[in-house]
């Protein structure tokens, strides 16, 4: 082979290498310390993770001293944790705490070829016409060869057991998961029913990781037990594995 064709293979190589990573995604960590302590120390075992995101519910009353003890516990962390606010984040003024702890309760970024959007449906106003505007916008403009949005309370519930635990308004889901669909999203992440879900939309994988620590929901053999996400993006495909944090 010559020097030229080794040098392209090479650099070919190094490309491939740049895009390869993977991220976390767990939600619901509100409730139980030594459960959320658990899911730290499994997830300390993993290798070549860029990133987290938490799905929301970090605190059980909003309180600043909840949000201090919650950045205490992931202080152990060794890559950055991205952050959803949920209910039980937002509730008695709490959405001033997530605002001064991790900022805006909706944004987006890049990692990669990469594009992540979170989103504020905490409540059935947090969602308001400018935040979906905003999308709109901001995951039209996004070049990114992958997609991936993450939010608390899920469009819809793939276990199909807690109906009324979804985002509020049918319209409004109806018309957020076909904005999904249209500009290929490859997944949406949710939190709010305590277990492991998931289900394909139309080409969209929608997961529910909400067992970080607050009560179980779901029954043991539909998704009941504690855990994590880890995603893989590789040589331009996508993989998830979820991992029972107990086995």
């Amino acid at each position: 082979m010559s020097r030229f064709c080794l040098g392209v293979l090479a650099a070919f190589l190094l490309a491939a290498q740049a895009f390869a990573f993977s991220f976390l995604v767990f939600g619901d960590s509100q409730g139980d310390d030594k459960v959320f302590s658990d899911l730290i120390s499994r997830i300390k075992q993993e290798r070549n993770v860029a990133f987290a995101v938490n799905n929301g519910d970090m605190t059980v009353y909003g309180k600043e001293s909840e949000y201090q003890h919650y950045l205490q516990m992931v202080s152990k962390f060794k890559y950055p944790i991205y952050h959803v606010m949920g209910n039980h984040d937002a509730v008695r003024g709490g959405w001033k705490n997530f605002e001064k702890y991790f900022g805006p309760s909706y944004y987006s970024f890049e990692y990669q070829n990469s594009h992540f959007i979170i989103l504020d449906n905490s409540f059935r106003q947090s969602f308001d016409r400018k935040q979906f505007e905003w999308l709109k916008k901001d995951i039209a403009s996004s070049p990114a060869r992958h997609k991936f949005v993450f939010m608390h309370r899920p469009t819809f519930d793939p276990s199909e057991i807690y109906q009324d635990y979804t985002m509020s308004g049918r319209e409004v889901t109806q018309e957020l998961m076909r904005l999904f669909t249209k500009f290929k999203v490859e997944y949406v992440f949710a939190g709010h029913i305590h277990g492991y879900a998931r289900a394909e939309r139309e080409g969209v994988s929608y997961i529910v990781t909400a067992g970080a620590g607050a009560p179980l929901y779901l029954p043991a053999g539909m998704g009941g037990f504690y855990n994590y996400v880890k995603v893989t993006v590789e040589d331009g495909r996508v993989g998830d594995q979820v991992v029972n944090i107990y086995e």
